[in-house]
């Protein structure tokens, strides 16, 4: 009977979640049937608030954008809100560090997947508190997708730059290197939740 009890044990997947403040992350995630470990969460500001805290799920550990931007496989990012939020205000906030933080060549590149981007939060007229947006790369289809607490925000954008691109929200190098820094597992180390 230990035998088998200790077999179990070491033989049993353990999920860690992690904490930032009161919002939890799991330590991995199952996106387009790929599963992908948590890489790094930081708090994010959106109009000099504390607003977001936000999550990478890569299949591979990586510390550097393009190191993100390179590697192969579906990716996700997990935004979470901490208060009432807008849509005209994050959209308008997306696209300011979209200007502020990505290539010329890259905007030209994208310039109608960013123009979706408006209309895609223009389907919701604001993010509620404890509202979940997953931003989700799927290699197969070349595209990526919004969806708000699991249900698909407007049509999917296609291209095999642009999501790339849109990390650089989050990890160019205009961002806020606390921010930066603690989606690319870099930044003080995560709270452990006891379950």
């Amino acid at each position: 009977m230990r035998l088998v009890f200790a077999w179990l044990m070491s033989s049993a997947v353990f999920a860690t979640t992690y904490g930032i403040g009161d919002v939890r992350f799991e330590d991995s995630a199952t996106v387009f049937g790929q599963k992908l470990i948590l890489n790094g969460a930081a708090a994010s500001n959106i109009l000099s608030a504390k607003s977001t805290v936000v999550a990478l799920y890569l299949s591979k550990k990586q510390n550097t954008q393009e190191g993100v931007a390179n590697l192969a496989g579906a990716k996700r990012i997990s935004l979470i809100a901490l208060r009432e939020i807008s849509s005209k205000d994050l959209g308008n906030v997306l696209m300011d560090r979209i200007r502020q933080n990505a290539t010329q060549d890259e905007i030209n590149s994208n310039v109608l997947q960013i123009v979706q981007i408006g209309g895609i939060f223009g389907t919701v007229p604001r993010l509620k508190k404890d509202d979940v947006v997953h931003i989700d790369w799927n290699p197969a289809k070349k595209q990526t997708e919004f969806r708000l607490n699991d249900k698909l925000l407007g049509e999917q954008i296609q291209g095999e730059s642009f999501f790339g691109m849109f990390t650089k929200v989050w990890l160019g190098p205009k961002v806020r290197e606390k921010t930066r820094a603690g989606l690319l597992g870099q930044g003080d180390p995560l709270e452990v939740v006891a379950p």
